[in-house]
């Protein structure tokens, strides 16, 4: 079973989105728990955020159920990652 950490979603993010932090003049390495992808423009709008939804499933191979997730948290950097590797830890490989 693949062992997904918070901080190998933050990172995947962080490098995804990282010519688009550059472009706003942000360090990933600067970037706090509480950073807001879609309020700071990183995630564009809904559909974005669906896209950011969906390769973090694809490129860590898991289906996540976002419906138990506070909305307002869903954009925020770290409440994102942490739900995501709480929620994979309950999922087996295959």
């Amino acid at each position: 079973m693949n062992s997904l950490t918070v901080n190998n979603v933050r990172n995947f993010l962080l490098n995804r989105y990282s010519g688009r932090l550059a472009a706003r003049g942000l360090d990933p390495s600067g970037i706090g728990e509480n950073f807001d992808l879609l309020a700071s423009g990183i995630v564009e709008d809904s559909l974005g955020l669906m896209e950011m939804i969906s390769a973090v499933e694809q490129h860590f191979n898991i289906t996540v159920d976002f419906e138990s997730m506070d909305p307002a948290e869903l954009s925020v950097l770290g409440p994102f990652s942490h739900y995501v590797a709480a929620k994979a830890k309950g999922q087996t490989a295959g």
